[in-house]
């Protein structure tokens, strides 16, 4: 039987997404969700581990959205001229143009750390809001600071696809022709992350149409396991299309809550031969 792991991200972000993830979790659809401990709404999370006991829950680093919980003096070339943090794109600028200190970084990462240790514990695993750590170099400074941190487990970014079921894809040109080059690059990434003693599923789900993402029948029918066993497929559930940082996903998250808190899902699910699991890596 192969095994999938639905991840609600970005939890504490707002109350409508808190809301959210906690009815997911609820209908034993999303045993995996993850804390942005720069947001208003992240000490929520304190509870969840009480709530729900089979529950994974990892650290959400977070440099793109807000502001951050170190000193804005020393962590200056994260932070626009009011104090939040760069875009993504303008991180991406700022990483080209070697203007973003990267010990800088690992001050911020630190401040993360230790705000979700108060409020969680020991994470279960990380990864990072807009992977915006998917960045020669940066993803060795992520990976190896959550080392240094205790944390083991990672999201993979290596790639397990689900053909369109139209037979037309979404993707870019652009994604079509830099995706071989960009595949190799995550394999060895992980590869290497093995060696230093990371655990990660074997890779994320994508979806060569989003459109099926919703699609949940022909979606868990049609993933192209290959020699994979262990998948993640992430969502982002909301209440409501209000939130002041949902970005291009705004009235998606409200359609994912509805399908993902519905525990048919786990029927669906089953008729496929998966199982839902959490980020219990070691006992799978």
């Amino acid at each position: 039987m192969s095994k999938l792991i639905i991840t609600a991200d970005d939890y504490g972000m707002c109350e409508a997404v808190n809301i959210a993830i906690e009815d997911c979790i609820k209908s034993k659809v999303v045993l995996s969700t993850n804390v942005m401990t720069n947001m208003a709404f992240c000490e929520n999370a304190t509870a969840l581990k009480k709530k729900f006991s089979d529950l994974s829950i990892g650290i959400h680093y977070n440099l793109t959205a807000g502001i951050p919980l170190s000193p804005i003096d020393k962590i200056r070339t994260l932070v626009d001229e009011d104090g939040k943090f760069l875009s993504y794109d303008k991180i991406r600028q700022a990483c080209k143009n070697k203007s973003y200190d990267y010990n800088q970084i690992r001050i911020e990462l630190q401040a993360q750390y230790k705000r979700y240790v108060e409020i969680c514990g020991e994470p279960d695993y990380w990864n990072t809001h807009q992977n915006v750590h998917v960045y020669p170099k940066l993803y060795e400074l992520f990976r190896d600071t959550s080392l240094e941190f205790g944390i083991k487990k990672m999201r993979s970014h290596q790639r397990i696809y689900v053909p369109s079921s139209n037979g037309i894809s979404d993707k870019s040109l652009k994604w079509t022709l830099t995706n071989p080059f960009k595949r190799i690059m995550l394999n060895n990434w992980q590869h290497n992350s093995a060696q230093k003693g990371v655990v990660s599923p074997d890779g994320l789900l994508v979806r060569m149409n989003e459109h099926d993402k919703l699609n949940l029948a022909y979606l868990f029918d049609n993933i192209s396991w290959g020699k994979s066993s262990l998948a993640e497929l992430i969502i982002h559930p909301s209440v409501s299309a209000d939130g002041e940082f949902f970005g291009k996903v705004t009235h998606e998250r409200v359609r994912e809550y509805e399908v993902f808190s519905d525990s048919s899902v786990l029927d669906l699910a089953k008729r496929s031969n998966i199982e839902i699991v959490n980020f219990e890596l070691n006992k799978l």
